[in-house]
C-alpha cells in the first residue's frame, strides 16, 4: 500500500480571465505571455522548487488540448520537472466558481491539500506557509503580501481608473491566528468586531493593505465539509472568511443524561468534520507548550478549527496577475526580477529558434520561438512571441506581441498589447492600444488608446 504524500498540490487554471477579458476574450488566461513564459509557468516552477513532484491542474475542457500543449513544450524543453494531472470542467459547467472546481477533484485528495492560484507570479518560498501549516495543525494557513508600491504606468487601451479591490484582514500578532477576513466594500465606514473575538485574541492587528495571494493550505477536512456544504461557491469570498469565522464558535454540547438513542448529530456542522485526534489532544493536555501568553487558558484556547496567516517578508515579490493593470506591470519588470522569480533559471532572450534579420534589437527584447523579424525593423523593449512576423520598414516600442501575429510593413507600434492571430496591414499607426485575438487592422490605421476587437460585445 502506498504511503500518502504530506500535500497534495491543486492549481486553479479555469478562470476565464473575466478583470481583463480584453486580452483573455478567447485565449485561456493561464497562458498569457508573461515574459518567455506563459503565465502558469511560474506557478508550476514554484510548486517544483517547493517539492512537489506532482500537481493537479484544473482546466477548462475547451482550452484543455491548449494548455496541455503549451506545458508540455515546458516540459520538453526541460524548464519544468513535474508531473500535470489535468482535470477539466466541462462546456456546460464553466461558470463553476473555485469551491465548485475544488470539489470535482474531491475524491483524488487524500492528503492535507496546497491550493494554488494558476496567475502568482512570486519569488516566496512556499515552505514559509507550509511550516506555519504544519507547526499548530492547523485548518487553513494562508499566503498573504504586503501591498507593493509601484511608479505609475501608462495601460494600453481605453483611459479608465483601476480601483484595486481591498480586503480587512485581522492577524493575532502573538500567534499569527488569522481572525477575520473581510472585503473593505462590504462596510461603508464602521467596522464592528465581536467582543468574544477580542477577549480571546487581545493583540489583533487590523491591515487593509494586505494582497491575498489566493495560496491556501487546507486540511482535508476542509475539503470532506465542502463536498457536503455545496452552497458555497467560492473560497475566497465564502469558504475562507466563513471558516475564520467559525473560530469563534465551540461544538455543540449534549447533554448525556437526556442524550436520545437517536443520533441528533447535525451530518453538515462543520464541528462534526473538524474533530481531532484524541491522542493528540491529551499530548497537547499534558504538554507545559502554550501558543499564547497573558492568561491561564489552554493552548489554542481548545479551538479545534484554526486558521493562521503567513505574511511573506517585506520586499517580496508577490503578484496576482488577475487585471490588465497588473498583467502590464509584471511584463515591463520581469527580466529585473526574473532571478529570483524563476529561481536563477537562466534567461533566453533570444530564442534559436527565432529568424531575426534585424539589427536593430536592443537587450530589453524577448523573442520567442519562430519569430521572423525581418531586416529594416526596429525594436525596443518588445516582446515577441511565438511565430510571429514582423515584416520591413516596421517598429515595435514597449509592446507585447503574442502569438502568430502578422504585421506588415510601415507599421508603428508603441505601448500596445498585441493578442494571438491578430494582422496589423500596412502603414498602420498605434499607440497605447489593445489589438484583440484574431482582429484585423485596416491598412493605413491611425489609433490611440483604442480596444481594437470584434468581441466589444463581453466589455
Amino acid at each position: 500500500m502506498p504511503v500518502p504524500v504530506e500535500f497534495q498540490a491543486v492549481v486553479l487554471a479555469a478562470g476565464k480571465g473575466s478583470r481583463m477579458l480584453e486580452i483573455t476574450s478567447g485565449h485561456p488566461k493561464c497562458l498569457l505571455p508573461v515574459g518567455p513564459k506563459p503565465l502558469i509557468w511560474y506557478t508550476l516552477r514554484k510548486l517544483q522548487i517547493t517539492g512537489f513532484n506532482e500537481a493537479i491542474l484544473i482546466v477548462l475542457e475547451t482550452q484543455k488540448a491548449e494548455i496541455q500543449s503549451a506545458i508540455e513544450r515546458e516540459l520538453e524543453g526541460n524548464s519544468l520537472d513535474i508531473k500535470v494531472d489535468y482535470v477539466s470542467i466541462a462546456e456546460d459547467q464553466e461558470d463553476l466558481g473555485t469551491a465548485d472546481s475544488l470539489r470535482l477533484v474531491q475524491e483524488r485528495l487524500k492528503s492535507d491539500v496546497l491550493v494554488v492560484s494558476c496567475d502568482l507570479v512570486s519569488d516566496v518560498n512556499l515552505g514559509g506557509v507550509l511550516n506555519l501549516f504544519r507547526k499548530h495543525n492547523a485548518s487553513i494557513a494562508s499566503l498573504m503580501f504586503y501591498h507593493q508600491a509601484s511608479e505609475p504606468i501608462v495601460v494600453p487601451g481605453p483611459k479608465s481608473k483601476h480601483k484595486p479591490e481591498k480586503d480587512l484582514i485581522g492577524i493575532d500578532e502573538q500567534t499569527q491566528r488569522l481572525v477575520f477576513m473581510a472585503s473593505v466594500s462590504d462596510f461603508e465606514s464602521q467596522v464592528t468586531l465581536p467582543l468574544s473575538l477580542l477577549k480571546k485574541h487581545t493583540l489583533v492587528k487590523m491591515y487593509s493593505t494586505l494582497i491575498d495571494s489566493h495560496v491556501y493550505v487546507l486540511k482535508n477536512w476542509v475539503i470532506q465539509y465542502l463536498k457536503s456544504e455545496r452552497s458555497i461557491t467560492s473560497l475566497k469570498g465564502e469558504l475562507i472568511p466563513y471558516i475564520v469565522k467559525k473560530q469563534l464558535s465551540k461544538p455543540q454540547k449534549i447533554d448525556e443524561v437526556n442524550q436520545s438513542i437517536i443520533n441528533t448529530k447535525d451530518s453538515n456542522d462543520i464541528f462534526s468534520f473538524a474533530e481531532e485526534d484524541e491522542l493528540e489532544l491529551a499530548i497537547r493536555e499534558i504538554s507545559s507548550f502554550n501558543d499564547h501568553n497573558g492568561d491561564l487558558k489552554s493552548s489554542y484556547n481548545n479551538d479545534p478549527i484554526r486558521c493562521y496567516a503567513y505574511i511573506a517578508p517585506k520586499g517580496s515579490i508577490g503578484l496576482r496577475v488577475n487585471t490588465l493593470p497588473a498583467y502590464w506591470s509584471i511584463n515591463g519588470k520581469i527580466q529585473e526580477v526574473w532571478n529570483k522569480v524563476s529561481i536563477n533559471m537562466s534567461l533566453i532572450q533570444k530564442s534559436p529558434q527565432a529568424n531575426i534579420q534585424s539589427n536593430q534589437v536592443d537587450d530589453k527584447c524577448i523573442i520567442s520561438d519562430g519569430a521572423k523579424l525581418n531586416e529594416k525593423t526596429s525594436f525596443k523593449n518588445a516582446n515577441i512571441g511565438t511565430n510571429t512576423t514582423v515584416n520591413s520598414f516596421s517598429r515595435v516600442f514597449n509592446s507585447i506581441v503574442m502569438n502568430n501575429v502578422m504585421i506588415h510593413e510601415k507599421v508603428a507600434l508603441e505601448n500596445c498589447i498585441v493578442c494571438d492571430n491578430a494582422v496589423i496591414e500596412k502603414g498602420s499607426s498605434l499607440k497605447n492600444c489593445i489589438v484583440g485575438n484574431n482582429h484585423l487592422v485596416q491598412a493605413e490605421s491611425e489609433c490611440t488608446n483604442e480596444l481594437l476587437t470584434e468581441d466589444l460585445m463581453h466589455f
